[in-house]
């Protein structure tokens, strides 16, 4: 016996349960299947069916929606229906096109018509889990990509999916996300006071668009409690809670400085709290963490021992054998909170290589201690005791959150607004956050207009 397997839907009365409609969306022969590829729907079918679903929802839900018009907006006389307008809607994954309700004036002398659309009414005419995906791919991905990736979901070419789009979004996204980080935590959203926080603030280089320009500077700061370092194995720890902000823009760090203070503040950071600083030695970054000073209780600075560590290498890589030992004797010193044996040593052999390269990566690596020497630590010591003085192990934020997005492609360039909107996303995936605000930050601002 043959069978054949339909797919029907049906508009019920909820009173009397009568089927006033009915409709055989598609049928299906049910034959045995000879290989995998047989076995339920493949995927460009399974959007198609998708979509004819969503129309014939869409159909029914169409004909209801409300423009919010009561009277003519021009002399306030009553209205009449006129027929339908057809508006453009696209969901996750099918474009449609809705039925709404037009009117017209009743007073022969206006005779004014409305034409609803779904962006008069709803402020959109897309829907925001597409959005969603969009501010998602969109930071994650270039937005070729990101056009690329949707459409292999899709199994199809969209309009709405292309990548001018899909930036547009993204940097909508961001910006409103940027303005959300400039407001406090409410008080309710603050957890329970931290006595101890550590933060870190890095610095990493965008390749810019500006003429004479090489790249800027977009600084990003992290902020958790000791407690939140959870030890992965022997060289590796990870962050089970953390806030991360980052900004891109160039105004005197005010962005980055008060997105910190407010990262802080939804770690637990009171004027009783004591909080522990690492930087990687900019100026910038300093500048930004003694910004939080007046917030709490101690604020202890020191240059991050990774930073110290990365230094060395691409110094002891660029120098060659010779110089190994000698470097890691100046190491070892700075370790142990010896710094100025340290540079002793660092200078001795500036002044004693014959090679002006040579001569300018130790002058290089002299200065930046020297310059940083106020935040120089017993490094030893804070290791016996278990206390901060390196993100080594821990995940590395600005490979998390810039180089990944904005340095991996090549010939990849950016303006400050466009990488600063990317980030804000890209920090808040990271900050465990994005999960609770894309949805407030994705939904537009209803505006019934005809």
């Amino acid at each position: 016996m043959d069978y054949e397997f339909r797919v029907i839907v049906e508009k019920v009365s909820v009173t009397s349960q009568e089927v006033v409609k009915r409709d055989t969306l598609k049928i299906y022969d049910i034959k045995q299947p000879e290989s995998i590829l047989d076995l339920g729907l493949r995927h460009k079918e399974q959007i198609s069916l998708l979509s004819k679903v969503q129309s014939a929802l869409l159909a029914e839900q169409s004909t209801l929606i409300d423009t919010g018009i009561k009277q003519c907006i021009k002399c306030g006389e009553k209205l009449s229906k006129l027929g339908f307008m057809a508006s453009t809607f696209h969901a996750v994954f099918s474009d449609h096109k809705l039925r709404i309700q037009k009117h017209r004036c009743k007073n022969p002398e206006c005779r004014w018509q409305s034409t609803p659309t779904t962006i008069s009414v709803f402020g959109t005419d897309t829907h925001p889990d597409l959005v969603q995906l969009h501010s998602e791919k969109g930071a994650m991905h270039s937005y070729r990509e990101a056009q690329d990736n949707l459409e292999r979901l899709n199994a199809q070419r969209r309009t709405v999916n292309n990548h001018v789009q899909i930036k547009k979004v993204t940097n909508q996204v961001g910006e409103r996300l940027s303005q959300a980080n400039n407001t406090p935590p409410a008080q309710e959203e603050l957890p329970t006071p931290a006595a101890e926080l550590i933060i870190q603030v890095d610095s990493g280089h965008i390749p810019t668009k500006d003429k004479g320009k090489h790249s800027f500077e977009a600084l990003s700061g992290i902020v958790y409690r000791p407690s939140a370092i959870e030890v992965v194995d022997k060289d590796h720890r990870q962050m089970t809670d953390k806030t991360c902000v980052i900004s891109a823009l160039e105004d005197e760090l005010q962005s980055i400085k008060t997105y910190l203070h407010h990262a802080a503040l939804k770690q637990g950071m009171t004027t009783e709290t004591e909080v522990t600083a690492l930087a990687d030695g900019s100026s910038n970054s300093w500048s930004v963490l003694s910004s939080l000073g007046p917030h709490c209780k101690t604020l202890e600075l020191i240059l991050d021992w990774f930073h110290i560590d990365k230094t060395f290498q691409k110094v002891s890589n660029a120098l060659g054998e010779p110089f190994t030992e000698s470097l890691d004797n100046a190491k070892g010193c700075l370790w142990h909170g010896q710094s100025e044996d340290a540079l002793q040593e660092i200078a001795l052999l500036r002044d004693n290589s014959a090679e002006e390269k040579k001569q300018s990566k130790l002058k290089d690596l002299h200065d930046y201690l020297k310059n940083n020497s106020e935040y120089l630590v017993n490094y030893d010591q804070r290791d016996k005791a278990g206390l901060a003085y390196t993100s080594q192990g821990a995940e590395s934020h600005i490979e998390t959150i810039i180089n990944a997005r904005h340095k991996k492609k090549q010939k990849m360039q950016w303006t400050r607004e466009g990488a600063h909107n990317v980030l804000q996303i890209r920090a808040s995936m990271i900050s465990g956050e994005w999960h609770k605000k894309w949805l407030d930050l994705v939904l537009p601002v209803e505006e019934k207009v005809a």
